[in-house]
């Protein structure tokens, strides 16, 4: 599973090839520069032991390689810099674009795994998996090319040097690692796991912000908190954990480095007694013997990192393999004529294969009808609307709109011949006149204002500051629910469309904002289709068609006083509200 997300990581990075090869030339020349100053600064210490040893001083030598030691430095300098500042733009470039995926398949996906995802989890895997996997790219990359070129060059240079030497160095490369395999795959698996729990978190704080009103009115505040300590603690046992086994790594390789250093100390000063090797020689070893294992550790110490990395990636390209909506027709059959006739053809639909909602569903709607679909909570009255606009595919029979069945026709023109209102009033930050023009790109300013009449929302209007200018705040939380209802309603009287949804559209307002939106309404359904979702019976009583609606399946069809004459289950719904 890591191996698979870090594969398409690197694909992402493959888009950038080159800037990502200068990004790593770079790095490797700022690395074998690096590399090759502790031999330089041997020869000093050799020269000037010599020249203290005879009596004469080399300077021209001396000086020679302490101006070349000066330009390996600053050499190795300028290309760290320009590695730094390709990686972080390249890295920039690769977010921009994972986020650009990202928000495409939002945009792409079924709505089927928003059902069954908080927003929450979404949301952290949208921000906090992003940046986990950014910072993994953009600090740890090119370390990584780093490390090994540097373990590289400095095993060539000590073979160089003094190959007795040398094979101590390596032989504590394997003993380092095999001492800290365990922790580092202990390590891997708390991350993943913290990742999980982040997610959950998220989504929990999510869920108690958006009820707090609820929270506060059932007095659930105290379990709420309990309940966050919970998932709070387990995250911070599981992180403490992580970081515990990510922070043993380097004590680990640190303690076995170090007796290989000590032991090459000592073998080289042996050396050096006994004319084998210079005295410069034995210093470039030590320093090298001391880097070589810095590769090894660092990686080591990235484990934890790339462990955090892996888990956030996996989780971001499971997002991203969520199955999508079936791919629109090229090209999309357009009906001849924008009427609004509507024709549902032995629907049949389950939102699990196992368990079908809808077994051979049948309506014939006319243009201009008005059809009221009532029916206990469950019975499918909004899962019927949400097939009519293509958020969900039929299992099987066919729905048609003016002749063209739904899925020979492109979903852009399926839903621009619909309006909706749903029970939920959603509405974006803004002002009231672009959420109400939101239909529509550069609707003009008198259909807003049109709108706003027919849906008896302007008196409310204008007696705010600004006016149409009046900024709504996140969720419009600044206006009372009622309004915000008002105001939805009016959105879709903007749109226009041959076909007009209201999903509960007066469930959350007055009995008087009601008898307002009604006659607004029923001028505004004058020549359109209609469907009504509604619990208040009395709203729907001059419907042309009503179908009740139980268990997915249509119980009843026909006019109020058709399905009054039947005296089944419809009379008893409406006689449970209107009885005295």
């Amino acid at each position: 599973m890591k191996s698979h997300a870090f594969k398409r990581l690197f694909a992402y990075l493959g888009r950038y090839r080159f800037r990502l090869i200068l990004v790593m030339l770079a790095a490797v020349l700022s690395t074998v520069f690096t590399v090759l100053t502790p031999a330089v600064m041997g020869g000093i210490t050799s020269e000037l032991y010599d020249g203290v040893a005879s009596g004469v001083f080399d300077w021209e030598t001396i000086l020679l390689l302490l101006a070349m030691l000066v330009g390996l430095y600053l050499a190795a300098q300028l290309f760290a810099v320009l590695q730094s500042f390709g990686m972080t733009r390249l890295t920039a470039r690769v977010m921009e674009t994972l986020r650009g995926d990202i928000a495409r398949k939002m945009h792409a996906m079924k709505l089927g795994y928003y059902d069954t995802h908080t927003h929450g989890e979404i949301l952290s895997t949208i921000t906090n998996d992003v940046d986990t996997v950014n910072s993994a790219l953009s600090q740890n990359l090119t370390q990584i090319v780093t490390q090994v070129v540097t373990a590289v060059g400095i095993l060539v240079m000590m073979l160089a040097t003094s190959p007795k030497l040398a094979l101590i160095a390596v032989a504590m490369v394997p003993v380092s690692l095999l001492s800290s395999l365990g922790v580092m795959k202990a390590g891997a698996k708390h991350y993943a796991h913290q990742q999980e729990l982040l997610g959950q978190l998220n989504g929990y704080i999510e869920e108690m912000y958006n009820g707090q009103e609820l929270v506060s009115a059932f007095n659930y505040a105290p379990r709420a908190k309990a309940e966050f300590d919970q998932i709070n603690a387990q995250l911070q046992r599981c992180a403490q954990s992580a970081e515990t086994a990510s922070g043993k790594v380097t004590p680990i390789t640190d303690l076995v480095n170090n007796l290989g250093y000590a032991l090459s100390a000592v073998l080289g000063c042996l050396f050096v007694l006994q004319g084998d090797m210079r005295i410069g020689d034995v210093q470039a070893m030590l320093q090298y013997t001391k880097q070589f294992s810095q590769p090894f550790t660092s990686i080591a110490g990235m484990a934890g990192s790339f462990g955090a990395a892996a888990a956030a990636a996996g989780r971001i390209f499971a997002l991203l393999d969520a199955e999508e909506e079936s791919p629109d027709p090229v090209p999309g059959i357009v009906p001849e004529k924008r009427a609004g006739a509507v024709e549902f053809r032995h629907v049949a639909f389950g939102y699990t294969p196992q368990r079908r909602l809808m077994q051979d569903v049948n309506i014939a709607v006319q243009p201009g009808q008005k059809v009221a679909i009532v029916g206990p909570t469950g019975a499918g009255k909004t899962t019927l609307i949400n097939l009519l606009m293509r958020f969900y595919e039929v299992d099987g029979g066919s729905i048609l709109v003016d002749g063209v069945d739904t899925r020979a026709m492109t979903r852009h023109e399926l839903r621009d011949r619909f309006g909706m209102v749903l029970q939920d009033a959603w509405l974006f930050e803004g002002s009231i006149r672009d959420n109400i023009a939101y239909a529509k790109e550069d609707m003009p300013e008198e259909a807003v204002y049109a709108a706003a009449r027919s849906a008896s929302v302007e008196s409310f209007i204008k007696t705010l500051p600004g006016g149409y200018d009046f900024p709504l705040t996140s969720g419009a939380q600044n206006i009372s629910q009622g309004q915000r209802q008002l105001l939805t309603i009016a959105r879709a009287m903007a749109s226009d469309p041959e076909i007009m949804i209201l999903d509960e559209a007066t469930s959350n307002v007055d009995t008087h904002t009601e008898q307002l939106i009604q006659k607004a309404m029923a001028r505004l359904m004058q020549g359109r289709t209609s469907f009504v979702i509604a619990h208040r019976l009395s709203t729907i009583r001059d419907a042309d068609m009503i179908l009740y609606m139980e268990q997915g399946d249509i119980k009843e069809c026909g006019s109020h006083e058709e399905l009054m004459a039947l005296h089944g289950k419809y009379e008893a719904l409406y006689m449970s509200q209107f009885a005295q």
